[in-house]
This record gives structure tokens, C-alpha cells and sequence, in this order.
């Protein structure tokens, strides 16, 4: 099924840290998490946003791996589990706007031998190791989609940014994933990340692999079962999920601009690899600060590459937004876009002035 291409934002938060809640106990709503209100879907709508990327916490929705979904033996979970659905039902079925569903796994600080939490992991222990085989990965997907999979306006991302870990043991496992989806009967579009942050400039790289052979993930996308043997999706619907920003690391972690054309640099590496081999790609992230100077001439710059593009690029989506108290900082890592008056859901902020008229 071909999916228009789309604009919209990354809703955050649901996300939290597994680290920050007692695990029997569960997280506490409102306070480990924000309650969305639907109010906040019908804002962006009103906006012309024609998609959502709705983040969440694998371990928020399987404590222990294995577990049903939802898990059904704490109500804590069962109501993280409801409080994120209705917004994803809300989102598609009143509003009609696609929603990609996609885990974060959020960064703590340093935590020990688990300072890298973030990416494909699990409570902090990488997919594809002892501690989080690549089965449990798979059997989280399988049983994640049962609950989405007759809703068509539902896609999935498998994991926000994998990182620190081997490349093609990433492939491997995002392989996984993909059977274990089709395999749950889901016919939906899948977006695929690569090592590294997902970073689009660096697609074409291998800076980031951990094996003492390093590989790129567009090696790794055109060899996943094997020297040859492509990523397999029986559904030929699966899109690189790229991320990019404008600071000179490219990781959003600051508000400076290193050239108002660098978004379109960046993609252009990842681009150009996926239209030579045949796939297509997704900016899953971007932000800018609107009171840098250049901020306006780099959107600007940018919405005419994506236009220009529109196709080989299948969407992108705005980093970020959530409920107005929980994610207000207009600066990096933030650029936020989030409502200003939290009580009736009005009120743009300036980064959401500057890119209002291009969705």
C-alpha cells in the first residue's frame, strides 16, 4: 500500500526512563508521563500537520521481556499502555492522521557499565546480546502489532536511534523484526533505522560500527541475510528511517547552524545511496532553533529540497513537541513546538511561527 508523502512532528515523553519508576510498581500517569489530551492532536491538525511519530518506552509496555501486550498483571501498565492508544485512535480515527509508532529507549547520563542506554536496548543491555536476544526483540514486535495492525493509518518504527552497538548485528535484528511483524499478519509500513543515530550524513559510513570489520548501514541495509542478500520484506513496504540536524556534530545538541543548506547535504548522502539501490527514505528528525539568524533560510532551504524530493523522501516529521509543560524549551535538544497555553491548547512559539506555513 503506498502511503502519501507527510509533514508532521515526533510527540515525546511517553517514552520517560524505565530507571526513573519502581518496576513492580510500574509508571505512575502524570507523573512519569504526560496524559496526552486530545487537544493537543487537534492543534497540530489545525496546523495542517498530516502525520504524528509518537514515541514510547519498550519497558513501559513489556516489563519483562516476554510479557503480553498490554501487560494485564499491573494497572499502572495497563494504563500506560491505554493512555498511549487513545491517542494513537484519536489521532487516526477522528482526525485521519497517519501515526508511526516507534520505542525510545531514553538516555539516563552515565549509569555505570550503562551509560549508552539509548537505542536498541532493553533496561539498558543491547538487542542481539544474551541479556536481549534478538527473539525477544522480534517476539515485542509481533505481539505490539496485534494491537494495531487492523488500523492502516498505523505504521512502525522499530527503535529510535540504534547506537554503540555492531552494525550488521543491528541489520540482523531489524530483520527480525520485520518477519516477526509480517509474520503477525500486519501489512503496514515499516521504518527502518541504522546504527549510528540513524544519521543521514553518515549512511554511507562506518565510523560507528562496533566489529573490527566495520560496515555502513547502506552495507548493511543491501546485505542483512548475507554478502548479496538485502533486507527482506514480503510486504516491499520498508523506508530508512534518517535523522539530521544543523549544529556541527549533526546530533541537535546545539543551536547553531553550520550552513543554511546543510539539511539538505546531509539527506542528500542517504538520498542518493537508497534512489541508487532501489529504496526510498524518511527524515524521522529535524529541529532548528528559529532565533538563530539563519534559522529561517535553512527551513526554507530545506522545504524546497524535500519538495523537490517528495517521494524518495516519503515524509518528515518535526523534532519536538508534547504536552505544553512537559517539552516547552525552544533550544536545542528541544525545538519545541509544543502549544504555549496549556490550559486551552493555543499560542505558537516561535520555532512553530517559523515552519506553520509549510505543512
Amino acid at each position: 500500500m503506498e502511503v502519501p508523502t507527510f509533514r508532521g512532528t515526533t510527540l515525546t515523553c511517553m517514552e520517560m526512563a524505565y530507571f526513573n519508576y519502581n518496576q513492580d510498581i510500574g509508571p505512575i500517569p502524570g507523573q512519569d508521563y504526560p496524559v496526552y489530551d486530545t487537544r493537543l492532536i487537534d492543534y497540530f491538525v489545525s496546523k495542517r500537520m498530516t502525520a504524528f511519530r509518537f514515541l514510547f518506552s519498550w519497558e513501559g509496555m513489556e516489563p519483562h521481556l516476554g510479557d503480553t501486550i498490554p501487560y494485564a498483571d499491573n494497572g499502572n501498565y495497563q494504563a500506560y499502555f491505554d493512555n498511549y492508544k487513545r491517542i494513537v485512535d484519536y489521532a487516526t480515527n477522528v482526525q485521519g492522521a497517519p501515526v508511526i509508532i516507534e520505542p525510545w529507549q531514553a538516555e539516563p547520563g552515565v549509569r555505570g557499565d550503562k551509560a549508552k542506554v539509548g537505542g536498541a536496548r532493553w533496561r539498558g543491555d543491547l538487542v542481539g546480546t544474551v541479556q536481549v536476544p534478538t527473539a525477544a526483540f522480534a517476539d515485542f514486535w509481533a505481539k505490539m502489532v496485534a494491537n494495531f495492525k487492523d488500523n492502516l493509518l498505523v505504521s512502525y518504527g522499530l527503535v529510535n536511534e540504534p547506537n554503540s552497538m555492531s552494525t550488521m548485528s543491528w541489520w540482523a535484528s531489524a530483520q527480525a523484526a520485520i518477519t516477526a511483524i509480517r509474520n503477525a499478519g500486519s501489512t503496514q509500513r515499516i521504518f527502518v533505522q541504522g546504527n549510528g543515530y540513524t544519521a543521514a550524513s553518515g549512511w554511507t559510513r562506518d565510523y560507528y560500527d562496533t566489529d573490527p570489520t566495520p560496515h555502513s548501514n547502506a552495507y548493511g541495509w543491501l546485505n542483512t541475510n548475507g554478502p548479496g542478500a538485502p533486507i527482506v520484506d514480503p510486504a516491499n513496504n520498508v523506508v530508512a528511517e534518517v535523522h539530521t540536524y544543523l549544529d556541527a556534530t549533526e546530533g541537535g545538541l546545539a543551536d547553531d547552524i553550520t550552513s543554511v543548506t546543510a539539511v539538505r547535504d546531509h539527506i542528500a548522502v542517504a538520498l542518493d545511496e537508497a534512489t541508487a539501490q532501489g529504496y526510498k527514505i524518511y527524515l524521522g528528525e529535524l529541529g532548528i532553533y528559529a532565533g538563530n539568524p539563519d534559522a529561517s533560510a535553512a527551513w526554507a532551504d530545506f522545504i524546497a529540497y524535500f519538495e523537490a524530493n517528495a517521494g524518495p523522501i516519503v515524509g518528515f516529521t518535526w523534532w519536538g513537541a508534547s504536552m505544553p509543560q512537559w517539552w516547552h524549551d525552544l533550544h536545542a535538544p528541544y525545538f519545541a513546538i509544543s502549544p504555549i497555553n496549556e490550559d486551552n491548547f493555543t499560542g505558537d512559539t516561535v520555532n512553530m511561527q517559523m515552519i506553520q506555513n509549510d505543512f
